[in-house]
């Protein structure tokens, strides 16, 4: 065939692929669920955690209000009522937008508390003790001649403020603090100077979006409140010193995004820049440099389609990482182009070694698959079809470009190799062993298992998410425990029988608190338990006439109606508890409680644990689950980094079963990999000496360095056995020149990652830059002439 019509072969192929990524893509179905990188549970009890951690991970909380928080800096100019009139104006400009649907910036209104239909239950909920009612009507009397009482009708109708009582129970966390009633706080600098302002008044707000705009919008509340401060009464000569801040869930995803995308995108640009400039001045032929990336794109696009097709969807981690697993395919155009540019001989007789890096790297990437984590197993199954597409491409490109139409019979991988292993040659790699074991011992690898390092959103948001949600007294539900029973009426009486112990915890300093539904909502046994313990009219009415105040029974009709009426209500069970919680219960309402298949799961969530150890030993004595989000990430990563572990271990021995079948004996194939192996263990070491933490993805970059550098070891045996033939070692400059270029465009791609405030792209460009420079390095040293 005219190299012309191949030309045509070649263009059509890639229209193919350009189509059909046109038309696959946009149905891609792509996921974002980090427990999906979890081993497996492996028992029941694993099961439930895992479930419960799922759903702390996965939950949707798009529609939780944003946070604001707006400092003004503390002068003789702004009083506190000040401040309040200013949160008041900023408030009523945030209301005046059409797509905000509410915003709080004060403690709801008692009075609109006091109307709500649960509060006729509220002898139901609490428990009620007609020995104390003397004492409480004495309390309520001196509060009314202080003036205290504003609402006279409704302290009558509840003189032993059960109904408060319940709402203070029912308040998980603590009050919002206020400033001349509404939402702020006087607040000292974290780092005081004399730069800085000595204090500063801080307004609360909590704003709530309509459906429609809250992802278009979500920026716009800063520019709102800048503008309002010109018109609240705020100093010119402090407005500068304002300082806003906002966050939720959804606020962090959208800034975490345009962080990520304004990082990947000109890390893109310039990487892009540096690689193309870098080839082109390398091959002077932009066809060429246009063709080094099409075996990557394919393989990427393949790779992406078989994911989808074989798990009906693909994990945002597994795009992302498979990509760079598969990184390596930039090299095998790279390596027979470098070899065409000195003749079509050379670039044929580098076939062999280029088939034999790939298919050991498709094999050994591939075994992910067998590791039972369904993440994982994704991304085997992305690098096993990506390289085998991108070894297909580069097979296509050499036949295209090579005016060869047929492969030589002699020239086939040489599996002889002329070189002996000397006595010397093993004191120098035992020192090499000694070297790295030495600075394991000076400075041991320190992995960091917890959740930071699987999360790519930016330190700094999260730091002033935290900060907001101190301020608003918002506690991490990260901890807490599980309750599994088979009804709702048996989950509530297993948590009522916890309450004694819960309370023993909080004396005991191990808990700060606790919310249970229990504490919400009483069981039928406990309601029936309450009803028959409230005294008959007359008991009632003895009582009352007892008071030493003026106030007599006739004032309190209302009261004694309520509790005769508590025996008339329908039964508070769980569905009409649904219906009548109030506003914040329903909101914690999904979390508190989880149906399953097997009947209810009820957590209790805890606040301020200091003795984690403590709480776990308790929780499995009361037969409890002990939920501590951050441990279980912790176990769950740790077990995964053994699982990775075991998988470059795994790849390794595939890559000698591999290079035995190709070479003459296993001695030969350990030899190709001994650069390799002590590439990686120099790269976690350097990484360790200069007190950098290891997480997972720095392991998984460590496929890639394998994959990469054993492409480069059995080049630069390539180029020492034409060497030895030849005996011109320019010859084996030029043998190596493919090398040294895929060296140069991997450190300038992947050390572009060095730059970002990323943790994740962070740890891969720095186990790939360090590692393929020390397998580099090895590679040349071992198998100079």
């Amino acid at each position: 065939m005219a190299q012309r019509s191949r030309y045509g072969v070649l263009l059509a192929v890639v229209l193919v692929f350009g189509a059909l990524a046109a038309w696959s893509l946009p149905k891609l179905t792509l996921q974002n669920q980090l427990t999906a990188f979890f081993p497996p549970a492996e028992t029941a009890d694993q099961a439930v955690l895992f479930d419960s951690l799922k759903q702390s991970l996965n939950q949707d909380r798009s529609q939780q209000p944003l946070m604001v928080s707006v400092q003004l800096p503390l002068s003789e100019s702004i009083s506190s009522n000040d401040a309040a009139a200013i949160s008041q104006t900023l408030a009523l400009a945030l209301r005046d937008q059409s797509w905000v649907a509410g915003v709080r910036n004060a403690p709801s209104s008692i009075s609109a508390w006091n109307q709500v239909p649960l509060r006729e239950y509220r002898y139901l909920l609490t428990d009620f003790d007609l020995g104390t009612l003397p004492s409480r009507l004495d309390d309520l009397w001196q509060a009314w001649q202080m003036g205290l009482v504003l609402d006279k009708a409704t302290a009558l109708s509840d003189p032993t403020q059960q109904w408060f009582g319940y709402l203070g129970q029912s308040r998980f966390q603590q009050a919002v603090p206020t400033l001349s009633g509404v939402w702020g706080e006087v607040k000292a600098p974290e780092v005081p100077s004399e730069s800085t302002q000595s204090d500063a008044m801080q307004l609360l707000f909590l704003v709530t979006f309509k459906p429609a705009a809250l992802a278009s919008h979500l920026q716009a509340v800063e520019p709102v409140l800048r503008a309002a401060l010109v018109k609240s009464g705020v100093p010119e000569m402090d407005r500068a010193g304002v300082k806003i801040a906002v966050s939720n869930v959804a606020w962090i995803a959208q800034q975490a995004r345009h962080d990520i995308e304004q990082d990947v995108k000109w890390l893109s640009v310039i990487a892009t820049l540096l690689v193309l400039g870098f080839l082109f001045w390398t091959f002077r032929r932009p066809l060429w440099v246009f063709l080094s990336f099409v075996p990557l794109a394919a393989g990427t696009l393949l790779g992406t389609l078989a994911v989808q097709t074989v798990f009906g969807s693909i994990e945002a981690m597994t795009l992302a990482l498979g990509v760079v697993l598969i990184g390596v395919a930039v090299d095998y155009p790279i390596h027979a182009l470098a070899a065409l540019r000195q003749s079509p001989q050379q670039a044929w007789r580098n076939w062999p070694v280029i088939r034999l890096g790939a298919l050991s790297s498709l094999v050994g990437l591939g075994s992910l698959m067998w590791l039972g984590i369904a993440g994982v197993q994704q991304m085997g199954l992305f690098a096993a079809v990506g390289l085998l597409t991108a070894l297909g491409m580069t097979r296509l490109m050499l036949w295209v470009l090579s005016p060869v139409t047929s492969l030589p019979t002699a020239v086939k991988m040489d599996g002889r190799d002329q070189a002996v292993p000397t006595v010397r040659d093993g004191w120098k790699w035992m020192g090499l062993t000694a070297l790295v074991l030495a600075l394991l011992w000076w400075k041991p690898i320190v992995w960091q298992d917890d959740l930071a390092s699987l999360s790519p959103v930016p330190p700094s948001l999260l730091q002033q998410d935290g900060d907001l949600r101190q301020a608003f007294r918002q506690p991490e539900a990260s901890q807490f425990l599980l309750v599994p029973a088979d009804s709702m009426q048996t989950l509530l009486q297993r948590q009522e029988a916890l309450s004694a112990g819960l309370a023993q915890l909080k004396t005991d300093g191990i808990i700060q608190g606790w919310l249970g539904l229990s504490d919400w909502l009483p069981s039928l046994q406990c309601q029936a338990q309450r009803l028959s313990a409230l005294p008959s009219a007359d008991a009632l009415n003895s009582a009352l006439a007892k008071s030493d105040t003026p106030l007599q029974p006739k004032h309190f009709q209302s009261f004694a109606q309520s509790v005769q009426a508590s025996s008339t209500l329908p039964p508070l069970d769980w569905p009409r508890f649904e219906t009548l919680a109030l506003d914040w219960q329903q909101a914690l309402l999904p979390t508190l409680v989880t149906e399953t298949a097997n009947g209810v799961v009820g957590k209790i969530l805890l606040q301020g644990v200091t003795r984690s150890a403590s709480l776990a030993d308790w929780s499995e004595a009361q037969d409890v689950l002990y939920f501590n989000q951050r441990s279980l990430v912790a176990e769950s990563v740790a077990q995964l980094r053994w699982e990775l572990a075991w998988g470059l271990f795994g790849l390794l021995w595939v890559f000698v079963l591999g290079l035995r079948l190709a070479t003459a004996s296993f001695a030969q194939a350990w030899r190709i990999l001994l650069p390799v192996v002590f590439g990686l263990g120099l790269s976690l070491a350097s990484l360790s000496v200069f007190g950098q933490a290891v997480t997972v993805f720095h392991l998984l970059a460590g496929f890639l360095v394998v994959a990469i550098g054993l492409d480069y070891s059995l080049f630069a045996r390539q180029a020492r056995q034409q060497a030895q033939a030849s005996q011109e070692m320019p010859q084996r400059d030029d043998a190596m020149s493919s090398v040294t270029i895929a060296l140069m465009t991997t450190i300038l791609t992947f050390g572009c990652l060095l730059w970002t405030s990323i943790p994740i792209l962070v740890a891969i460009g720095q186990t790939l830059v360090v590692g393929v420079i020390w397998v580099y390095l090895l590679a040349r040293w071992q198998n100079r002439v």
